[in-house]
């Protein structure tokens, strides 16, 4: 069940015994009344309250949580880089395919450019002699031309390490996923902090809130007291000074409130100004792994872990990849050209097909030396993997000791809480008998509604080092 921090209704039924006082005629029936006057505005404002929170939206953690997924920022972000890398990816896949080019242009010639055939040079015949019979220069005249090359290359050699390079690139994909995913585990977990620092500072505030009536009326009844002579001056005092610390706590609790509210609004995507209310938080279980079995748990599901797994066997075909280039490109050819506007001795259309080859023999020693420099980045990510694994081992153990040392803080504020209570049930006994004085009984409601405010923090922080632990284990 979910517990609500209703610190003012807790104070209301507190005051519930002074009903039974009796009237009397010494100076003391003037506190009382008064006491039966501040146990009545306290009420009424309890039951104010609701109808204000009424129009504001309840926000539950749930609610909080997958607003953020939907909406955050960074979470964005990062599933928009693991859509970049995709398409990457798809974009790198095209290279395996033939590769089409066309030049085309069009431009004035400077020179005169000459064609000579030489004696002979397209034959000799008995009946004629050769042609031609004499060199003949062919000069070709300023003037605009033009021409087109077309080519179609197929890798065929390179097919390997085209292979290669994609499943690098595939690995690549899936590093982004899991940073994607590790974000997404963070934002969670700032959405929970955020969350229960807002329960926190609205239950502090609950709790001044709930103080400051007491606070006041002590400080009335100081005031008559002094002109009574029955206290000391420096007992007034003393009640302003409580007084004003009480208000000046108010404001700053509020100003604690608004700042946790926009911080989650933030969190969450929407408008910082977006009025809410949480809806408190649940008990604390008692169920819990043990951390050898969380350590296991986080082995398995920490996207960070699995990033450094992956890196490594990205960097392997990376290195893979930097070798394969040692093998010459041998690719299927196709290449066609075609001229305009050129003197008709020269041809105006060449087509071919066949084996192209691009080979760089000697590289002075630059392949050796990025595949060794490959090699080394493997090794640097077999080394991040082990100490990934060692880090995720003392988060998890530092979150589970947290946790637990919350839990005990939590026993011991339940204790008190108790406590706080039962005293304020005795004073108000000692009271209706006349036996304490009424500044007591205020001391005591208001050290109730403080262990009652101590008891919820108690109870956040459990929630916060909770989600400190899930966060570790790689759980939402």
């Amino acid at each position: 069940m979910q517990r609500r921090y209703e610190f003012k209704a807790r104070t209301t039924a507190t005051t519930r015994p002074v009903r039974s006082i009796k009237p009397r005629t010494t100076a003391t029936t003037r506190p009382v009344r008064s006491i039966a006057q501040c146990a009545l505005l306290v009420g009424t404002l309890a039951m104010l309250a609701p109808a204000q929170e009424s129009s504001v939206s309840e926000l539950t953690l749930d609610d909080a949580i997958q607003q953020a997924v939907a909406n955050n920022s960074e979470l964005k972000t990062a599933t928009l880089e693991t859509l970049r890398a995709t398409d990457d990816l798809a974009a790198s896949k095209t290279r395996r395919f033939a590769n089409t080019q066309i030049i085309a242009f069009g431009a004035q010639l400077l020179t005169k450019p000459s064609v000579t055939f030489p004696q002979g040079s397209l034959g000799l015949y008995p009946s004629i002699g050769p042609i031609p019979a004499t060199d003949q220069k062919i000069e070709i005249a300023r003037k605009p031309v033009g021409g087109v090359f077309a080519s179609v290359l197929q890798p065929l050699s390179t097919q390997y390490r085209l292979h290669l390079q994609l499943n690098a690139l595939a690995f690549g994909v899936q590093t982004t996923r899991q940073d994607q995913e590790k974000t997404r585990l963070e934002i969670v977990d700032h959405v929970r902090q955020a969350y229960y620092a807002v329960v926190e500072a609205q239950s502090t505030l609950d709790s001044l809130e709930a103080s400051l009536p007491y606070y006041e009326e002590t400080n009335r009844l100081a005031t008559e007291n002094l002109k009574k002579e029955t206290i000391l001056e420096s007992d007034l005092l003393t009640a302003n000074a409580q007084t004003l610390k009480t208000q000046n706590a108010i404001s700053d609790a509020k100003d604690q409130v608004a700042t946790a509210c926009e911080r989650l609004n933030d969190l969450m995507g929407r408008d910082v100004h977006t009025q809410f209310r949480v809806a408190g938080v649940n008990m604390a279980d008692n169920q819990l792994e043990t951390p050898e079995a969380m350590e296991a748990e986080a082995l398995q599901n920490r996207p960070d872990l699995k990033k450094a797994k992956l890196q490594v066997q990205q960097a392997d075909y990376d290195a893979r990849a930097k070798k394969a280039e040692y093998i010459p490109d041998v690719s299927l050819a196709f290449n066609y050209a075609t001229t305009a506007n050129f003197t008709p001795a020269l041809p105006t259309n060449i087509t071919f097909v066949g084996l192209q080859l691009n080979w760089e023999p000697w590289d002075w020693g630059r392949k050796r030396k990025e595949y060794a420099a490959k090699r080394v980045k493997q090794e640097q990510a077999k080394v991040a993997v082990s100490s990934t694994e060692r880090s995720v081992l003392l988060e998890v153990r530092n979150a589970w000791r947290q946790l637990q040392n919350t839990r005990r803080q939590l026993t011991l504020t339940d204790a008190t809480e108790r406590a706080a209570r039962q005293k304020l049930k005795e004073v108000q006994d000692q009271f209706n008998r006349e036996a304490i004085l009424s500044k007591v009984l205020f001391q005591t409601q208001s050290e109730l509604a403080s262990a009652d405010s101590g008891q919820l923090q108690a109870l956040t922080a459990y929630w916060k080092a909770r989600a400190d632990l899930k966060k570790a284990i790689g759980e939402q």
